[in-house]
Formats: structure tokens, sequence, C-alpha cells
């Protein structure tokens, strides 16, 4: 297959996940979305690629119905972080280089999306995530699961947590859209003899020292807080523990590859270990932060 015929395939998969962006199974696609654009901007030259990008937006458009309009919005969302990243592979920058500039644009983009809702829509993101939820669990109700007034009550509740945790919910976004179109798109240039820089070893992967007193202050002053609190500190502790604590789970997995590659175990034991994660994340905080904080490496290495 010449390089035209791998273009329109790769047109064809961006229609795809365009569509399916309208469909249930958008929670797992929305991530998948980036990945195509960035291989047709590394594989093409600017001129082929707007020949390619445009038919994908009328076909999508039309193929979507009523969700047309939705769909092409978000294909131009995904569409400007896509050119970034494959505009840095091209000029051959590293992979921390290219994320980072991802990353940070996905981030503005979102930023600029609750703005123009919150302003020019006058859209109140609370009540109207609230006003979700009520429906929701008026399901509840509904069925005699519950009391009644259980769903307003919780949706309320619900509501204020979604919007305190809401930037560590765009920085995990953002960080989740960019690092998983990193990793497959890289996949697929180098099956096209593209070379594209992967991210450091997993084995090599270390945060700051400062990072684990900065830790300590935001657990202090997490313990601090009323219940119920509010206010611009209260957002930042609230966000910043959660944060930090997955810096030090992604320290804690870099420390089982560093101990699997000195010990010279098979590649599959550090990728066992970091599977019980998702059962006992503190357990992978408490690592990672004594991997930080003293020199653990060290003592394996002698």
């Amino acid at each position: 297959m010449n390089m035209s015929w791998k273009s329109l395939v790769w047109s064809a998969v961006t229609v795809v996940l365009l569509l399916t962006l309208a469909s249930p199974f958008n929670f797992i696609t929305t991530f998948l979305v980036m990945t195509p654009f960035v291989v047709l901007y590394t594989m093409l030259n600017p001129k082929q690629f707007v020949l390619h990008v445009i038919p994908i937006g009328i076909i999508a458009y039309f193929l979507s119905g009523g969700f047309g309009p939705i769909v092409v919005t978000l294909a131009i969302f995904f569409l400007v972080p896509s050119l970034v990243m494959g505009h840095m592979y091209k000029k051959g920058k590293t992979a921390r280089n290219a994320i980072t500039a991802g990353f940070v644009v996905v981030l503005a983009q979102l930023l600029l999306e609750l703005v123009l809702f919150s302003v020019l829509f006058d859209i109140n993101l609370k009540a109207e995530l609230v006003a979700m939820l009520t429906d929701s669990f008026k399901q509840f109700e509904s069925a005699n699961l519950v009391d009644a007034g259980w769903a307003v009550d919780s949706a309320k509740a619900y509501g204020d947590t979604i919007m305190m945790m809401l930037p560590m919910l765009l920085l995990t976004s953002a960080f989740l859209f960019t690092i998983v179109t990193h990793g497959l798109s890289r996949a697929v240039l180098r099956k096209e003899a593209i070379e594209v820089p992967a991210l450091p070893k997993a084995r090599t992967w270390r945060v700051p020292r400062s990072l684990v007193l900065y830790y300590l202050i935001a657990m202090i002053a997490s313990f601090g807080l009323s219940e119920g609190a509010s206010g611009y500190w209260t957002i930042v502790i609230s966000n910043l523990v959660p944060i930090l604590q997955f810096v030090f789970i992604i320290q804690a997995i870099g420390f089982f590859f560093f101990l699997a590659d000195n010990k010279k175990w098979p590649k599959v034991v550090p990728l066992l270990m970091c599977i019980p994660f998702l059962v006992f994340p503190m357990l992978y905080v408490f690592i990672g932060l004594i991997d930080a904080a003293f020199p653990l490496r060290k003592y394996f290495v002698k």
C-alpha cells in the first residue's frame, strides 16, 4: 500500500472515530481521536493534510445527522493539539516537548470552553451539572430504592465535589489525551519508518525531592479544612493533594521498573507489580514518597 492509500485509510479511521463521538462509545473513543490527526499531519505535507482534513470534516458532519455541528466542533478541538504535536515530531523535538506542548494546548482549550460557556452563553456550569445529576438520580427514587428527596441532596453534594475537583479533572484529562496520543502515534509512525522519540525509560522516572515537602504541607493543610469549607485555598488544597499523590504513584511505578532492571527480572514482572495500584493506590503513594525522599535506589545498586 503506497502513501496515498495509507493516508486514505487513516482518513477513514478519523471519520469513524469522529462519528463515535455522538455514540455511547465516546467515553473510550474520545481519547483516540487525536491519533489519526497526528499520524496524517506527520505523514503528509501541509497542503496534502488540508486536502484530507476538509473532506473528513464534511463527511463526518453529514453522517452525524443532527449531531453534525457538535462533531465538527469536537473535531476542531482535537485538531489543534494534534497539529502542535505533529509539528513537534516533524521538527525532531523530544517526546517530553511534544507531550508538554500538546498538554498545554488541550488544557488551554478546556479552560477557554469553560469561559465561553460561563460568560458568552451565560451558562451556570454548576447549576447545569446539578440538574443533570438530579434527573439521573431521580430514577432511584422512582424505583423506591431510596428515600424521597435523596436525589436533590445527593446531586448537590456530588455537584459541589465535582466543581471543587474541576482543576484536577482538567489536568488529568489533558494529560491522558496527550500521553495516549503520543503512545499510539509513535507506534503507528514507527511502522511507516518515521522515527518519533520515545519517553525516557520508566526505570529513570524520578520526581524532585521538594515535592515531598509540598505534599506534607498540603496534607497538613487539608486536615485543617473545616467540613463544607469553600474558597480559593480550599480548592487549591483539595486538588493539590490528589495531583501529588498521582505523581508519587508514577514515582513508585518507576521504582518497580528500576528494581526489575537492576535484578534482571523478566519485563513482565514490573507490569504485574503495577496492577495492584488500582486496588491499593495509597500503598503506591507511600512507596513513591519513600523513593523520592530517600536514596532508596542506591541501596539496591549496592
